[in-house]
């Protein structure tokens, strides 16, 4: 009977040592660069030699925000609607950033969309400077940067 609940005891010890392990093993949320965790930045030129504006959560109207991150490079100051020349997401949430041309919560005209951790340096030039709203949605089957 000693044997047993030896065994059971040692067999109990293994598996939560292994649960512990998964546990600590696991990754942190990812972040995009020069994006602080939890946010969604946009850039006036490139991520690492621009102005930023960052955004916690969905914005339906670009026209009253501001490059007011970074602001003594290029672009600081200027507003962001229809100035995105790049993207990073550092969400913590998993929640992949979806840009629009459309201004309200019609979420007209989608254009691209970043997952986290990721960051699109540079749009594809037919996608920069039309952005004019971010929607923050769960993970979804539309193929992002």
């Amino acid at each position: 009977m000693r044997t047993r609940t030896r065994l059971a005891a040692v067999s109990g010890l293994a598996a939560m040592a292994a649960s512990a392990g998964l546990l600590l093993g696991a990754a942190p949320a990812s972040a995009g660069p020069n994006c602080a965790s939890g946010y969604h930045c946009v850039y006036y030129l490139g991520i690492n030699d621009s102005a930023r504006h960052s955004y916690f959560d969905s914005d339906t109207d670009f026209r009253n925000d501001t490059f007011n991150q970074l602001t003594s490079r290029t672009g600081g100051g200027q507003t962001v609607h229809n100035n995105v020349a790049s993207a990073s997401n550092s969400s913590t949430g998993g929640y992949e950033s979806h840009y629009y041309t459309g201004v309200g919560s019609d979420w007209e005209g989608f254009l691209f969309c970043v997952n986290p951790g990721s960051h699109v340096d540079y749009l594809p030039g037919s996608l920069q400077n039309r952005a004019s709203s971010l929607r923050l949605r769960g993970t979804t089957s539309i193929n992002c940067f």
